[in-house]
């Protein structure tokens, strides 16, 4: 395969895994669960791994497609089961949450902070902007990740242009986003995860953001 062939397969991986991901991290929906039972989610995510390169995940999330495809449980049921989970770790446990989802919170210690502009910034810097209807923080870990994701389609567009200067800007963009804001986050909120999902589902998400972004040359 020529080097832009390969670059280009690498930014569609790298895409791909950001918008899985960011799914798994927003609330849980209808889609999801579809997905997760026809197979697609965890063969998608499987794909990527092998064309970054990222080994180890191949038995658990072998499981949790076995756990989903298999299943007798109404899609509405399997559903309930992930919201419960999520809402648990996300949204009331008690006398904090369990798992926080925004990375001012890490970072600051609390909602809408220095992080949260931050980060803004760079979404102004790449050409976004945030309307008065998103229902998302900025620093939500779903909305950092579909960033990286659009940054990876643009990169992808600039190969496919020959356009360098597209392409070393959509780089640039990801190498600071990753660096200022993604890669500590989404490595906490992945321990946190692991530390208490109760489903095989989140277990599974945790580990393979941990495997995601524990090591840099897999992201850019």
């Amino acid at each position: 395969m020529t080097e832009p062939g390969a670059r280009l397969n690498a930014a569609a991986a790298r895409a791909a895994l950001y918008s899985l991901l960011a799914h798994a991290l927003n609330y849980p929906d209808k889609e999801l669960v579809e997905s997760l039972c026809r197979g697609d989610h965890v063969g998608e995510t499987q794909d990527a791994l092998n064309i970054l390169g990222i080994k180890g995940l191949e038995d658990p999330l072998k499981a949790l497609q076995k756990e989903y495809t298999d299943s007798k449980s109404a899609p509405e049921d399997l559903l309930l089961e992930i919201e419960k989970d999520y809402t648990w770790m996300c949204y009331a446990s008690k006398p904090r949450r369990l798992v926080y989802l925004f990375e001012s919170v890490y970072n600051e210690g609390k909602l809408f902070d220095e992080s949260t502009f931050q980060i803004a910034r760079l979404y102004y810097e790449a050409g976004l902007k945030i309307g008065d209807d998103f229902r998302l923080p900025p620093d939500h870990i779903a909305v950092e990740l579909e960033f990286m994701a659009f940054l990876c389609f643009k990169e992808m567009e600039g190969i496919k242009a020959g356009d360098s200067k597209i392409t070393e800007y959509a780089i640039l963009l990801q190498n600071r986003t990753l660096d200022e804001h993604l890669c500590k986050f989404a490595l906490s909120v992945a321990g946190n995860l692991g530390k208490h999902a109760k489903t095989s589902f989140y277990q599974s998400i945790a580990k393979v953001m941990t495997a995601l972004f524990s090591n840099p040359a897999h992201l850019v």
